[in-house]
C-alpha cells in the first residue's frame, strides 16, 4: 500500500482580550477555538494521520519566535508554542488546560509572517503533500499591513493553503443580527470598523491565494466528524484482455470499501503496556503431557467421521495461476445483472495505464461502445499469483471530466441463497384499493430524499449523500474514546454527539412535508389491535386430562395433534431431534426433519420418506396402509413444492408409478388418480420444466392403462380369501 500524503498545518491562534469577550450565558470565540483545535488534534490522532501540526499563539505576555530578535518593535507578543511535529495528547492537553486569554492584543498580519518563517525553516528537506496556515481569530485587534504584499508572495512560493476560522466574509454579514447556526457561540452582531478592516485584508488574501473563511458555527459542524487518515491508494497494474488480440493496459484504485474501526489491542490493566502480556497455547491429549505443534493437524468434519487434511493436501488443493489475470469471458445486458448480484466489500474503477495514450484511446471507446449498447462485460478476476479465480462485471461509468470502469464482484452458484416464502395469494379482501395505492404514492413522493432546489453547479441536491454522510457507529466510538483518553477517572461517558443523533432521525422538514400524507395513510389503512390468549405450558397441557374431565369442545390436544404443529409433547422431549424417518409415524418425522433449523435435511427426509411410502404400499394388506402412504405421498408433493424440490419428486413419481404396475399395486395408483396426486408442474414451481398439460397427460395415461373388468378384481379377492 502506498504511503499516506503528509500535510503540515500551522494553527494561529489569537488568544487577546477581545477573543475573551461574549454576551452572558454565550461561549466565548476563544474557547469555541479551543474546541475546533481539540477537534482537529483528536481527528487526527484518531486517524494515525502522519500530518505534522504546529502552534503559534498571538496575544500572548511574552514574545517567544525567532522573528522578534532581529526587529525590536515587531512580532511581539507572539509565541511559538509547540513546533512542527505529530500531534499528541500533550498538545491536545495543553490546548485544552494551557490556552487562556492573553492580556494584549497582538498584529494577526505579524503572526501569519511568523508561521510562514516557520514553514519555510522546518519542512526544508522533508516532504510534505500541502502546507497549510489556519488562522484562529474575530480579526478585532489593530494590525498593520505594510507587509500584506510579502505575505501573499510568500504563500505562493511557498504553496501554502491558507483558512481563516472565526469570522465570516460572507458580504451580507454587514446586516448583523443572524443567529448562529447551532447556538455554539454569540448571536452574530454588526462587526466594528476594525473588524470589517480585518475582514477586508483577510478576503484579499484569500482571493489571492484561494484560501477559504469559516465561521465558528461551520467550522465546529465539519470538525465534529472523524474521520480516516487519507491513503494514497495504490494502482493494481494489469492487462485487459479482450478476445486473443485486444490487450488493454490498465490501472484499478478502490472507490468503495467498508470502513472498519482499527482493532482493540489486549494491554495489561495496570501497566497498559503490551508487552506485560505473554499468551501460551499448548496442545494435550487427554489431559495428559504436552503434545507439540508438529503432532497435530487440521481435521474437517465429513459425516460423523474426521477427514485429516495435512498443509501438504491444503498446498495441492489450491488452485494454481500463473500471473494475475483480467480477461473478458463475455458481454451480457446491464439488466441482466441483477442488483442482488452484487459481491464482495469493495468497488474498484480501472483507467488506462498513465501517460499509455493508445491505451486511452482503447479504453475510452470499449467504455463508450459498452454505455451506448446498455451492456456490461463480464470478466475473469486474478489478483495475483495463486490467488483464487473469481468473476466480476465491467460497468461504465461517464462523467464530464473522466470517465472508467466500474468492477463488482459476482458470485458462484455456491454463494447463492434459495429461500422459499409463501405465496401472496391476492383476493378482492386484500387488494388495495385506488385509494389506498393513492396514499403511499403521496407518501413517497413527499418523503423524497432528493431535494427540489440545485446546487450552485446546476446539479441535484440530496439528503444523506454517502460522500456527507458519516457512519454513527464510528464516530460515537471516537467521541467515547477520546473522553476516556482525556478524563480516565470518570466513569460517565459523554452523551452521544447531536449531530450525530440527528443521522439517526428523519429529515424534520421531510417529516413536516408528509405529516398530511401520514394522516391520511393512517386512514386508508385502519389497524385494530387484537389480542390473543396465548395459552400457557401447564402439567395439564403436558400430559392431558382425562376423556370426561372436560367437555369435548375443551378437550386438550392429543400428541399427534401437538407434534404436527409443533407443540410440546412428553413424547417429543422424551424422543429428542429426529435424524431419521421412521416406519411408525413416518409423516411426523419427516416434517420435523424439514422444520429443522439448524441444518437444511430436506433432501435426506425426503429420501427416506420415500422408501417408507413404498415399504407402506408393498406391505399393506389390501388397501389397510393405503390412506397412511396417501397422506405421506400428499406431503411430500406439497413440500417439494413448496422448498423449490419439484423434480426430485416428479422423478420418484415416474419411478414409483412403474413400481405399482410391475408388484400389482395398480389400485394404489387408482388412488392416486382419483386425488389427483400427480407431476408437479411449473404453474405449482417455477424451478420445473413438467407444463401442466403434460401433468394432465400423465394421469391420463394412468387412466387407460388401470382400466379392467371389475369382475376379474373380485376373482382376485375371493382366492386369495380361499388361500387365507
Amino acid at each position: 500500500m502506498a504511503g499516506s500524503p503528509k500535510e503540515a498545518m500551522v494553527l494561529v491562534v489569537d488568544v487577546g482580550p477581545l477573543m475573551a469577550q461574549a454576551p452572558p450565558g454565550h461561549v466565548t470565540p476563544l474557547e469555541n477555538a479551543k474546541d475546533a483545535i481539540s477537534m482537529l488534534l483528536q481527528r487526527k490522532m484518531f486517524s494515525q494521520s502522519k500530518d505534522e501540526v504546529a502552534l503559534i499563539l498571538l496575544g500572548t505576555q511574552e514574545t517567544a519566535n525567532e522573528l522578534a530578535g532581529t526587529d525590536e518593535e515587531s512580532y511581539l507578543n507572539i509565541t511559538v508554542a509547540r513546533p512542527l511535529g505529530q500531534p499528541d495528547f500533550d498538545l491536545l492537553e495543553f490546548v485544552k488546560n494551557d490556552i487562556v486569554p492573553g492580556p494584549v492584543s497582538a498584529d494577526f498580519v505579524d503572526a501569519i509572517v511568523v508561521a510562514l518563517d516557520l514553514v519555510r525553516n522546518q519542512t526544508m528537506g522533508k516532504k510534505f503533500e500541502t502546507k497549510r496556515i489556519v488562522l484562529f481569530s474575530n480579526l478585532a485587534g489593530e494590525f498593520t499591513d505594510d507587509q500584506l504584499e510579502g505575505v501573499i508572495n510568500g504563500m505562493k512560493a511557498l504553496e501554502c493553503e491558507f483558512n481563516l476560522i472565526g469570522l465570516s466574509l460572507d458580504d451580507d454579514d454587514e446586516d448583523g443580527g443572524a443567529p448562529d447556526q447551532n447556538g455554539a457561540g454569540p448571536p452574530r452582531k454588526a462587526p466594528t470598523p476594525q473588524q470589517r478592516a480585518g475582514a477586508a485584508l483577510i478576503r484579499h488574501v484569500i482571493q489571492e491565494v484561494d484560501g477559504v473563511a469559516y465561521s465558528e458555527s461551520e467550522a465546529l459542524q465539519m470538525l465534529s466528524f472523524f474521520q480516516k487518515r487519507n491513503v494514497r491508494a495504490a494502482p493494481w497494474k494489469v492487462m485487459l484482455e479482450v478476445g486473443t488480440n485486444l490487450k488493454i493496459p490498465v490501472r484499478g484504485f478502490i472507490r468503495v470499501k467498508e470502513c472498519k474501526p482499527n482493532s482493540f489491542k489486549k494491554v495489561h490493566a495496570r501497566t497498559l503496556s503490551k508487552e506485560d502480556i505473554h499468551t501460551t497455547h499448548e496442545h494435550r491429549l487427554n489431559d495428559d503431557e504436552e503434545t507439540p505443534v508438529e503432532s497435530t493437524i487440521d481435521g474437517y468434519r465429513y459425516g460423523n467421521t474426521i477427514v485429516p487434511f495435512s498443509t501438504d493436501d491444503e498446498n495441492q488443493m489450491k488452485f494454481k495461476t500463473d500471473a494475475k489475470c483480467f480477461d473478458v469471458l463475455g458481454f451480457t445486458r446491464a439488466d441482466n445483472v441483477k442488483r442482488q448480484y452484487y459481491m464482495g466489500d469493495s468497488v474498484r474503477c480501472f483507467v488506462a495505464e498513465e501517460g499509455d495514450e493508445p491505451a486511452a484511446v482503447a479504453l475510452s471507446a470499449f467504455i463508450h461502445a459498452l454505455y451506448e449498447t446498455n451492456m456490461v462485460a463480464i470478466v475473469r478476476y486474478v489478483y495475483n499469483k495463486n490467488s483464487a479465480p473469481k468473476v466480476a462485471f465491467l460497468s461504465p461509468h461517464i462523467k464530464p471530466n473522466y470517465e472508467c470502469l466500474l468492477c463488482i464482484m459476482l458470485p458462484f452458484m455456491e454463494d447463492m441463497r434459495k429461500y422459499t416464502f409463501s405465496s401472496l395469494h391476492p383476493n378482492n379482501k386484500n387488494l388495495p384499493s385506488d385509494d389506498q395505492l393513492s396514499a403511499v404514492d403521496d407518501l413517497i413522493d413527499n418523503m423524497n430524499l432528493v431535494m427540489p432546489e440545485k446546487d450552485e453547479d446546476g446539479k441535484q441536491q440530496q439528503y444523506l449523500k454517502p460522500k456527507l454522510t458519516f457512519n454513527p457507529h464510528l464516530q460515537r466510538l471516537y467521541q467515547c474514546l477520546s473522553a476516556r483518553a482525556l478524563n480516565p477517572d470518570d466513569p460517565q461517558l459523554p452523551p452521544p454527539n447531536q449531530t450525530i443523533l440527528n443521522y439517526l432521525q428523519p429529515q424534520q422538514d421531510l417529516l413536516a412535508q408528509s405529516a398530511p400524507c401520514v394522516d391520511r395513510l393512517r386512514a386508508a389503512f385502519p389497524l385494530e389491535v387484537v389480542t390473543k390468549k396465548k395459552e400457557e405450558t401447564t402439567a395439564q397441557n403436558i400430559f392431558g386430562a382425562g376423556d370426561e374431565a372436560e367437555p369435548a369442545a375443551k378437550k386438550p390436544r392429543l400428541d399427534a395433534d401437538a407434534g404436527r404443529d409443533g407443540g410440546l409433547t412428553m413424547a417429543g422431549l422424551a424422543r429428542g431431534p429426529v435424524t431419521e424417518v421412521g416406519s411408525v409415524r413416518p409423516l411426523e418425522d419427516f416434517r420435523a426433519m424439514v422444520s429443522r433449523k439448524d441444518d437444511d435435511k430436506f433432501m435426506e427426509a425426503a429420501a427416506q420418506l420415500q422408501k417408507r411410502i413404498e415399504e407402506i404400499v408393498m406391505e399393506s394388506f389390501g388397501d389397510q396402509f393405503y390412506s397412511k402412504a396417501m397422506e405421506c405421498l400428499q406431503a411430500l408433493r406439497v413440500e417439494s413444492a413448496k422448498l423449490g424440490e419439484p423434480d426430485q419428486f416428479n422423478t420418484f413419481l415416474r419411478g414409483f408409478k412403474e413400481t405399482l404396475f410391475n408388484k400389482g399395486r395398480k389400485d394404489f395408483w387408482d388412488s392416486m388418480v382419483r386425488e389427483r396426486v400427480t407431476l408437479i408442474s411449473s404453474e405449482e414451481s417455477p424451478e420445473t420444466s413438467v407444463s401442466k398439460e403434460e401433468a394432465e397427460k400423465f394421469l391420463e395415461a394412468a387412466k387407460q392403462t388401470t382400466e379392467e373388468p371389475e369382475e376379474m378384481e373380485e376373482a382376485e379377492a375371493e382366492d386369495l380369501l380361499a388361500m387365507m
